[in-house]
């Protein structure tokens, strides 16, 4: 029985299945499959003494290399032990009564918005759309009265896109109201022209989340940042506790910023290789790929396959393949999965071993 909800367990999956951790493949993970930039590792290294001393309690030099490479002002960007950290410290700032999540979406919000006690509600986006979020109905929701909103873009874990147009509808529809706008940005990497990151400094109340987990490959290092205006960063800044970017992470982190080369190669191997892991997945009787602008693909399970999601991911994890069981995704049932882009190899390996299972 796999106890975590989220994907990326492969030490448990190594400790029940007496499987080797380098002889697992993980798709339930959704990092880069070209691993870290290349110069990472060496910038690490040089600055290895650093951890003799506190690590900067105001991530200077990130905070610069982030300015430089998004063009955002250094008082617009805060940085964090990844951005789930801010997911949990939003709502504790801003004390919001009434919140409302669209649809699939990341668990975290809601973990972090019960601290607060905030009461959670949720906009579905439609099956029947292909989980495209319908903006028109989600204002009017949203004009229900919510004093914030939370929303993914591409979303976790159907890889849907809302155009930056269409988003922005949303953001001035909570301004409105009066409400904040947190809009998680995870996946934009792969389509940065479509961030909405330039727009914190015409709505006050954007809140832009990114992380550098996921493109960058640095999930262990737990780097990620918000952007929104100066006055809402000042009061986060306010509560956020000090020191939770450590030493070597930050030097990582600046590091991988500045690797134009990785930043190209990865976008481009990432939009060739996903679209062939959705034709093949598609090929397979019973499996049906969705769309995605990021590096990964949510599937739906026909009936006739014999296994629920769950009962699929277990039985792939006897043979070292891990997926992401989407049946705890709020709207979405046992019948969908999500597996991420790797390795050419590697997604073949992918496809021959749900060829076995569902043939079973």
């Amino acid at each position: 029985m796999i106890k975590r909800d989220h994907g990326g367990n492969v030490g448990e999956i190594s400790r029940i299945h007496g499987i080797d951790e380098d002889k697992i493949v993980d798709f339930s993970a959704n990092i880069n499959p070209l691993g870290y930039p290349p110069g990472l590792r060496d910038a690490v290294i040089k600055e290895f003494d650093s951890v003799l001393n506190y690590p900067d309690i105001d991530s200077f030099d990130l905070i610069s290399g982030l300015s430089k490479y998004h063009g955002i002002d250094q008082n617009s960007i805060l940085v964090g032990n990844g951005s789930t950290e801010f997911m949990y410290w939003i709502p504790v700032v801003f004390k919001p009564k009434k919140a409302l999540i669209v649809t699939p979406a990341f668990s975290e919000y809601e973990k972090g918005l019960a601290i607060s006690g905030t009461k959670v509600s949720y906009f579905q986006a439609e099956e029947e759309n292909d989980f495209t979020v319908d903006i028109d109905r989600l204002c009017k929701c949203l004009r229900e009265g919510f004093d914030i909103v939370y929303f993914c873009n591409p979303a976790n874990p159907t890889g849907i896109l809302t155009p930056k147009n269409d988003l922005c509808r949303v953001v001035a529809c909570a301004d409105e109201i009066g409400a904040l706008a947190v809009i998680d940005e995870a996946f934009i990497d792969f389509v940065e022209e479509e961030s909405v990151k330039e727009e914190i400094f015409r709505f006050p109340n954007l809140i832009v989340l990114r992380s550098m987990t996921k493109f960058f490959g640095i999930p262990g290092l737990r780097v990620g940042y918000v952007m929104a205006s100066a006055p809402c960063i000042k009061k986060i800044r306010e509560y956020k506790p000090p020191w939770t970017v450590n030493s070597l992470a930050q030097k990582a982190a600046v590091s991988a910023l500045v690797d134009g080369d990785y930043i190209r190669e990865t976008r481009q191997y990432i939009s060739s290789e996903r679209k062939f892991l959705k034709n093949a997945l598609n090929e397979i009787p019973g499996l049906s790929a969705f769309g995605s602008a990021a590096n990964f693909s949510l599937v739906f399970m026909g009936d006739g396959i014999g296994l629920n999601s769950t009962g699929l991911r277990d039985r792939l994890a006897q043979e070292g393949i891990l997926i992401r069981d989407c049946s705890n995704f709020q709207g979405l049932g046992d019948r969908y999965f999500r597996v991420a882009v790797k390795r050419h190899e590697q997604n073949m390996l992918l496809i021959e071993k749900l060829k076995a299972v569902i043939r079973l």
